[in-house]
């Protein structure tokens, strides 16, 4: 894992994925937002991910990449059996916000700058990247544009 720099006060990480690393004992687990990048992966990666996640009490997700939607709706799924307890397993005591962006730049942005939670104090942005191409430089340079006021163009 290695930090990327703050934005609002909240530390920016960033941890590829790889099946053959434990990547989830890098996971924070309290006041903590997931940027899950995604282009390729298969629903049982995801679905692990998104275990993996809420066993770690995340708060908030953003997803990104070409599955961003279905990542999305993995989570939400998920969450969905487990508050039915269709699925006994964890669940925080609070709601989960979870959005899906298909535009990179916005969703780096609303997950760094945005992104609020009313429940929970959000600290630090997990970025983990499955992605077909590393994204740590590119997200390191949207950070230094966002600390200098930078806003996606409305589109």
């Amino acid at each position: 894992m290695k930090k990327l720099g703050k934005v609002n006060n909240k530390i920016i990480h960033y941890q590829r994925h790889n099946t053959s690393d434990n990547w989830a004992v890098e996971m924070p687990t309290e006041n903590w937002l997931l940027m899950a990048i995604s282009d390729d992966k298969t629903s049982t990666i995801l679905d692990e991910i998104v275990r993996k996640s809420i066993d770690r009490d995340v708060c908030f997700v953003c997803t990104l990449g070409k599955q961003a939607e279905e990542f999305h709706d993995t989570f939400d799924e998920i969450i969905a059996l487990r508050k039915a307890d269709i699925e006994k397993a964890h669940l925080p005591d609070y709601d989960i916000m979870t959005t899906w962006h298909t535009d990179f730049e916005d969703g780096v942005w609303f997950a760094t700058f945005l992104a609020r939670d009313e429940e929970q104090e959000i600290k630090t942005v997990f970025c983990l990247d499955a992605g077909r191409e590393r994204s740590e430089k590119r997200i390191a340079e949207l950070i230094k544009k966002i600390n200098k006021g930078w806003v996606p163009n409305d589109k």
